[in-house]
C-alpha cells in the first residue's frame, strides 16, 4: 500500500517553506496550505500538456472528510484560481495518536479540472497492488465502488466543488 499521507503536509522535495493550518470541521477535518518558497514547480501531466500544482504562492484547500473512504485536495494558483481538484480514494481516513489527520491512500485516484472533464488515475498502480497482495480483492472493489459514487453523486463536479470550497473557506 501507499504510505500514509497527512493533510496540511506539501510535498517535501518541492517546497523549502510553507504556511499551513487545520481545522476540525463538523464533518471532518480541513487543511490550507500555502506554498511560501518552492524548490521547484512541481509539474503533472503528459508531456506537452503538463500542468504546475505546486510552486511559489500556490495554495490548497484540503478536505478529509469522516466516516468516508475519500479525501480532495484543491489546488489554486498564486491568483487564487483553482488548478485541479484532486481525489485521492482511500483505505481508511483517520487521526494518529498525536491527533493529525491523515488517509491511507488507496492508489486509485480522480482529476476534476477546472472546465468540468474528469480523468481517473493509476488504475494501474491499484490492479498491480491487487496482484501483489498489498490491496485485498474486497478493497480493489471498495476503490471501484467510491470512484463510481463519487461521480455517481455529482460530488466529481465543478459546481458542487465550488459550493463546498467556498464553505470550507469559511472555516479560515
Amino acid at each position: 500500500m501507499k504510505k500514509r499521507k497527512y493533510i496540511g503536509r506539501p510535498y517535501k522535495d518541492y517546497v523549502k517553506t510553507y504556511e499551513s493550518k487545520i481545522v476540525k470541521a463538523e464533518n471532518g477535518y480541513v487543511a490550507y496550505l500555502k506554498v511560501i518558497e518552492a524548490n521547484r514547480p512541481f509539474m503533472v501531466g503528459a508531456k506537452g500538456a503538463e500542468i504546475c500544482i505546486s510552486d511559489d504562492g500556490y495554495s490548497s484547500l484540503e478536505y478529509l472528510p469522516d466516516n468516508e473512504n475519500w479525501c480532495v485536495f484543491a489546488v489554486y494558483d498564486p491568483e487564487g484560481k483553482i488548478v485541479e481538484w484532486y481525489f485521492d480514494i482511500t483505505r481508511e481516513n483517520g487521526v494518529d495518536e498525536e491527533g493529525n489527520p491523515y488517509l491511507d491512500d488507496l492508489y486509485l485516484d480522480i482529476v476534476l479540472t477546472p472546465d468540468g472533464k474528469i480523468l481517473i488515475l493509476d488504475e494501474d498502480e491499484l490492479q498491480h497492488a491487487y496482484e501483489d497482495r498489498l490491496v485485498s480483492e474486497d478493497e480493489l472493489k471498495m476503490a471501484y465502488q467510491v470512484k463510481d459514487k463519487l461521480i455517481d453523486n455529482k460530488i466529481v463536479s465543478v459546481a458542487y466543488m465550488e459550493q463546498l470550497c467556498a464553505e470550507l473557506f469559511e472555516l479560515f
